[in-house]
Formats: structure tokens, C-alpha cells, sequence
């Protein structure tokens, strides 16, 4: 196999990803490598390494108490399996923070039943998973909980990067703060990430709430590159007044009212001191794809009222009709009326060339989520459901199997004492995760 576009990818099956795997015109994930918008942050570079060695929720050697640690810190992982946080947030407030879940035997982390809080600058986070779910035996009424969310002011430089996130109660993975002027989050990355099946009828106080990634009021310098969001209702994204964005090369599958959107609500600016102006979002090369869940409604792929700069998207109806094609095609599919589209790009990180929308489909099933060369049962189904245009919006993960099972695994790290070597020891454990 030499080439092919990405609709004959997605229609050969799963036999197709591991063939991309394989094939160099699909590349791996350094296509989406860029500077700025906290792509290169150092994280925890030339800190201490901290081992997690067990899958307790708290306490010596657990991942809690690694990310609740002091000063810059590598934390690597001697373990593999489940982490039961138990509806608890963990907060992370101390900055200076590389996150390397690659670095943990087959099958990897995943978090379940707990949430993630960014409240700090300089972080690297990849190759885990965070599984909110409605908590099953400990499940309570008006439990909102995000997977993974930042905020506030202190929030800058952060990288999410080939994680993977499901079954929130709100937003599967957020950059957010208070509604104030240079005091929320900023200069974040969320790369290489599944963002799917946030939970819709489940025990969120405001009623059904599947909801992907929201870019909160003044949230600026945000990419949102390479992902794929799936079967979450609306929010793929969402922008909120002020806020700025760049996104490219994501894929979007079975958005139920919305795929990407913007918020406009003059009632929420009665008490802010502060102009409410319509967020920007720069759009590049994107993917959206109607499903089971896509209501009627769901006529345009950007809507609201905010700034667009739009070039190579792409929008395929229930039926699988392209309806447009980058350049081509009914206008109002592409953006609704209430959308003012701009003629050059507002925003976007430097030394980042996008990949044509041609390529998405296969790049992101080849390169998203967490260990994409060893994704989990829950990863996989996902992607087979986009092959095989299955799946839907849900209300529990007990509808897709439940909390996921898996035996715990261990093995001893060498760890270089030498930190000038820690980079290098890093990059070996990446080539074992990623394409």
C-alpha cells in the first residue's frame, strides 16, 4: 500500500489501521510538532524523577501523591492497570511537571472514577487516560465533574498530549478560570488526545451535559490539534467570549447539536468589567462526520456567534455526502449565518505547517489517544466505531461495557543517573507508544 485518501482509510476497517501504521504517507505524530501556545514547555525537565510504584489512590509511591509533590519532577511509572481515584479531584499545584505515562508497562494508567485539576504552570502531561464515568456503586446526584480541566491565572505553558478522556459528567477535557481578564488559564496545547462519549443523561445538575472541550471567557492562545472527539453532544469545540483558539487537523465524529461552536450570552457580562467580545477561532484542515446521534438541527459545522478563519475543512452529512469539501459546497454547511468569517488567520502557533484535510481521518485514527501503538479495549472500540459509523451519544459507560478491567502489571525502571541522559531514556520509551 503506497498511498490513499482517507475516506477509502476509514471504510477498509480495522485491518486499515495497522496498515497505516505501516505506510510513511501517514505520519506519525511528529507532523504535529510546533512552538508556542505551550507546545514547548520544558514540564519537569531537569527536576527529580518520582517513581510511582503502585496503584493506590493515595499515599507513598502513588501517582496521587507524585502530582501533588513540590519543585520540578519527572514522574515515571514502575506499574501498569487501574487507579481508582473514587470521585475524588486531584489537584495539581505545583508546576514544573512531566507526566510520562510512557513509561509504564502494558497496559498502561488509566484513572478511573476521578478527576484531573490543572491549577499550575509548566506541565507536560501524555500517554494517560482518564475515565470519569457516573462512579456506578458510588454514583450520586449533581456530580459534575470534568475528566481533566485547568484553572486559573497561573495556568500557562501546559501540554496535554496523547491522552486519552471519557465519560465526563461535563467537559471531557476544558482550559478554564474565572471569567476575568488575565486571570484564567492560557497557552495550552491539547494534541493527539480521544475526547469521546462525555455522558449526556447522567447526574449533572443542569440535565443532560455531553459535552467535549470548552475554551472558557478569556482562555487565549489554546491549540487544539490532531485529536478525536467522538460521540460528545456539543463542544468539539466550544468557545466562550474572549477567547482565542487555533485549531487543525482534529476529527469529529457524531456531534449530536453542535460540532464546533461559539458562545454569546449577554446576560453573563452584566457584572464582568470587561467587553464581551466574540471569541476568534483559526480552523485548518478539520474533519466532521455526522452520526447516529447528529440531530436535524445540526446543519452548519461551525455556528454562533464568533470570528472564523477557515481553510481545508471538511463536513460529511448522516449520509456520508461530502458537503464541504474545503473550498466546495453549500456555504451554510461549512458556517451559519450568525458566524463572521475573516479573511486571514487571527491566530496559530510558528514553525507549524498543517496537514491537508485529505490526511486527517488517518492521521488522527493512526496517532490519537494514549499509546496509540497500545491502546486499551475502550480506545479501540472507539475507532472501530468510526470505521464501521457505530456508536452513539450515551448516558452511561455501563451502555459500552463499564469501567474498564484490567489486571495490574509492574516492572523494575533503570532510571539514568545522569539527567544531561534522562531525555534520551524518555525519547526510547516514546518509540514504544507512538508512531
Amino acid at each position: 500500500m503506497k498511498c490513499f485518501g482517507a475516506l477509502t482509510f476509514a471504510l477498509l476497517g480495522l485491518g486499515a489501521v495497522a496498515a497505516a501504521a505501516e505506510d510513511s504517507a501517514v505520519p506519525g505524530g511528529a507532523a504535529m510538532h510546533f512552538t508556542g501556545f505551550g507546545a514547548d514547555t520544558p514540564g519537569g525537565r531537569g527536576g527529580r524523577v518520582i517513581k510511582v510504584t503502585n496503584l493506590g489512590a493515595n499515599g507513598e509511591g502513588s501517582l496521587r501523591a507524585a502530582l501533588e509533590a513540590a519543585g520540578p519532577r519527572i514522574v515515571v511509572f514502575e506499574v501498569g492497570g487501574l487507579i481508582d481515584w473514587r470521585k475524588e479531584t486531584v489537584k495539581i499545584t505545583h508546576g514544573r511537571l512531566t507526566l510520562a505515562g510512557e513509561t509504564a508497562p502494558s497496559p498502561g494508567v488509566t484513572i478511573i472514577r476521578g478527576s484531573l485539576l490543572v491549577e499550575a504552570p509548566d506541565l507536560i502531561l501524555r500517554h494517560v487516560r482518564v475515565r470519569l464515568g457516573d462512579g456506578g456503586d458510588l454514583k450520586t446526584p449533581d456530580w459534575e465533574a470534568d475528566s481533566i480541566s485547568t484553572n486559573g491565572a497561573r495556568v500557562k505553558n501546559v501540554l496535554f498530549d496523547h491522552v486519552s478522556t471519557s465519560w465526563s459528567i461535563d467537559e471531557n477535557l476544558s482550559v478554564s478560570g474565572p471569567r476575568e481578564k488575565d486571570g484564567t488559564s492560557s497557552f495550552v496545547t491539547i494534541r493527539h488526545c480521544i475526547i469521546a462519549e462525555g455522558l449526556d443523561k447522567s447526574t449533572h445538575p443542569k440535565g443532560p451535559h455531553s459535552k467535549g472541550t470548552l475554551i472558557h471567557d478569556f482562555v487565549h492562545d489554546v491549540a487544539i490539534v490532531g485529536n478525536f472527539y467522538a460521540h460528545d453532544f456539543n463542544r468539539n469545540p466550544l468557545l466562550k467570549p474572549n477567547s482565542t483558539a487555533f485549531q487543525a487537523n482534529n476529527l469529529v465524529y457524531d456531534p449530536g447539536s453542535a460540532a464546533m461552536h461559539f458562545a454569546y450570552v449577554p446576560n453573563e457580562y452584566t457584572v464582568i468589567p470587561h467587553p464581551m467580545l466574540p471569541p476568534r477561532l483559526t480552523s485548518i484542515g478539520n474533519v466532521v462526520r455526522l452520526g447516529r446521534s447528529s440531530e436535524p438541527r445540526l446543519r452548519s459545522a461551525f455556528s454562533g456567534v464568533g470570528k472564523l478563519y477557515q481553510r481545508d475543512n471538511r463536513f460529511y452529512d448522516r449520509a456520508g455526502t461530502l458537503v464541504w469539501s474545503g473550498t466546495d459546497g453549500d456555504r451554510l454547511r461549512l458556517a451559519d449565518e450568525k458566524v463572521q468569517m475573516v479573511g486571514q488567520p487571527m491566530d496559530a502557533p510558528r514553525d507549524f505547517t498543517p496537514l491537508p484535510s485529505s490526511l486527517t481521518e488517518a492521521y488522527v485514527l493512526k496517532n490519537a489517544g494514549a499509546r496509540p501503538k497500545d491502546r486499551d479495549s475502550v480506545d479501540q472500540r472507539i475507532v472501530q466505531d468510526y470505521l464501521n459509523r457505530a456508536g452513539k451519544v450515551i448516558d452511561s459507560q455501563d451502555e459500552v461495557g463499564g469501567y474498564p478491567k484490567v489486571a495490574p502489571t509492574q516492572r523494575k525502571l533503570e532510571v539514568p543517573k545522569d539527567p544531561a541522559e534522562l531525555d534520551a531514556w524518555l525519547a526510547g520509551y516514546l518509540k514504544t507508544v507512538e508512531y
